[in-house]
């Protein structure tokens, strides 16, 4: 399935990106135009043409596509962390936009296998709205053999809500069930500027120029390219990640392995489309340029996980790595909002690899600026002020 739909997008897309190509001269007549079908963009998209907008999506690659921050087949999510928080109430309202999604694109995009910490003397914060559970010291080995040589006092802390979600699969998504509903998308569309005036935003790109009541920019690393006054807020990185065959296959599958995070590391079990155990590490990374990033990946990106997998995974360790990606982080932020002194132009950055599982939500968010100038949904945190 998620093939097909991938397939899918790209040659309806193609197709579209031709034909309003002829239509340059006499500008796209649209809404709203949003800048960057990644996981904001494409969320945004599809929430402004479930409320009936006319809109148009530029991307200047494919759809999905493997040089932003969203490639990588999965993302992890949760609830449990959130609670009591400022984000407790958006990462409910993005679970449920992600089974509305589901519905509407008929596309398994939310795999729930559980979300497992692991710390020392964690207690427990369950509420009414979450399935938590501490797995305690003496039984977290029987329960989950697969972590060993794990300090003393570590015990686990079960989210039973979380999982992953199949990031491309979710952009693919998001962009298939916007173009049944009258979007249209033109990739492959580099966008070297745009300005404003009292009525409209006009868009240039290198094949011609399109006319908007309102712009939204997610176009995450290259943010500051399209909007120079975030350019002391934001700083890209280059990260990589990895997967890993294991000696015991079976221990690691969807049903016996859930998602987790242990320190600075963390990881994915397999499942059928994905091509082994995933294993990553939070940390800031190197900085780069979005279009000077080195994406080849190398020995110190494989090092680096291969000594945590020694020391606490060693059924994998001794496996081989099936293969490595070089993605960006956007530190800073996160930000959602209008643009200094513009009144027709939103944005959203610096959301990171943890900021995918809100991307439902914060689609919504985008939507609700750029057709009321307002929202519900709890973004004040994310204000540029």
């Amino acid at each position: 399935h998620r093939k097909q739909l991938i397939v899918m997008i790209c040659s309806i897309t193609r197709g579209l990106s031709g034909l309003i190509a002829t239509k340059v001269d006499d500008p796209f007549p649209t809404s709203c135009i949003v800048l960057g079908l990644g996981a904001m963009g494409s969320a945004c998209l599809y929430q402004l043409t479930k409320r009936g907008a006319s809109v148009l999506g530029l991307e200047q690659f494919n759809i999905p596509h493997t040089l932003g921050s969203s490639s990588g087949i999965s993302r992890q999510t949760k609830v449990a962390p959130y609670l009591g928080s400022r984000y407790e109430s958006l990462i409910l309202r993005a679970n449920e936009n992600w089974r509305t999604l589901e519905k509407d694109s008929k596309q398994n995009i939310f795999q729930r296998c559980g979300y497992l910490k692991l710390e020392i003397n964690q207690k427990s914060v369950g509420t009414e709205l979450t399935n938590i559970e501490i797995v305690d010291e003496a039984d977290l080995h029987h329960r989950f053999p697969q972590f060993q040589n794990l300090p003393d006092g570590t015990n686990g802390f079960l989210d039973h809500q979380g999982g992953f979600l199949r990031s491309e699969m979710a952009i693919a998504a998001n962009c298939y069930v916007a173009l049944s509903r009258g979007a249209h998308i033109r990739t492959q569309a580099m966008v070297t500027g745009w300005e404003t005036n009292t009525d409209l935003v006009k868009v240039m790109t290198e094949h011609g120029f399109y006319k908007a009541k309102h712009l939204v920019i997610s176009v995450g690393p290259w943010s500051t390219q399209l909007a120079p006054s975030l350019d002391h807020k934001l700083q890209v990185t280059r990260l990589s990640f990895g997967w890993f065959s294991s000696e015991f296959p079976a221990e690691f599958v969807v049903n016996k392995f859930p998602t987790w995070e242990h320190g600075s590391f963390y990881g994915f079990p397999s499942a059928q489309s994905f091509p082994g155990i995933k294993i990553a590490k939070h940390w800031t990374g190197h900085p780069a340029t979005p279009d000077q990033v080195d994406r080849k990946p190398n020995l110190i990106d494989e090092k680096m996980l291969r000594n945590y997998l020694q020391n606490h995974l060693p059924w994998v360790n001794n496996r081989t790595a099936l293969s490595f990606k070089v993605c960006m982080y956007t530190y800073g932020g996160p930000f959602l909002d209008f643009l200094p002194g513009e009144k027709r132009v939103t944005f959203i950055s610096a959301c990171n690899g943890g900021g995918f599982k809100f991307s439902s939500g914060y689609g919504e968010a985008l939507a609700d600026l750029a057709t009321k100038g307002e929202t519900d949904l709890p973004i004040q945190c994310m204000t540029l002020d």
